[in-house]
């Protein structure tokens, strides 16, 4: 797989609109200028089973995008690929994430994807040797085995569900 691939373009207006009303309920991690919001993980009893988290039940706009995406994964993503967690994150202005290459045993089964619902031109993603900004609704898969960076050079905070 090559360190970026374009799989679809999906409307994301409904829920990059609604973004605003729901910034409280994105959690900062410990990576500063990084904050993240878990739409549906796995359950700790068992990798086939998901569990959705409470502060995202009730966003609707959210779950109809995650239903979108789940609900027609076969149709979305490339044969063999499957849906794991989701989370959204919000990386902000002048923030940075250092290097970092995936190395869980997860990333056997499940590959990552990006979909960008706010972003800026000065927003910078970085995997292996190529880089690239997708634009809003541009959903991408990325090799997260590859040592991967970001940085928002912008003023305005990156907003992206990552799967």
């Amino acid at each position: 797989m090559p360190n970026f691939a374009t799989i679809a373009h999906l409307d994301t207006f409904e829920l990059a609109g609604s973004l605003r009303t729901r910034w409280g309920l994105f959690k900062p991690t410990g990576t500063p200028g990084l904050r993240i919001l878990r739409v549906r993980g796995l359950k700790t009893d068992s990798e086939d089973e998901f569990v959705r988290y409470k502060p995202a039940t009730s966003w609707v706009e959210c779950n109809n995008l995650r239903m979108e995406i789940t609900g027609h994964a076969e149709a979305i993503m490339p044969p063999g690929i499957e849906v794991g967690e989701i989370s959204l994150e919000m990386l902000d202005a002048g923030a940075a994430l250092d290097w970092s290459r995936e190395t869980d045993a997860y990333f056997d089964r499940y590959t990552r994807a990006i979909l960008p619902l706010r972003t800026n031109p000065g927003v910078l993603l970085i995997f292996g040797n190529e880089a690239a900004s997708p634009g809003p609704g541009w959903l991408t898969a990325v090799s997260p085995r590859l040592p991967h960076a970001a940085i928002n050079m912008g003023d305005s905070a990156y907003v992206a569900l990552v799967l």
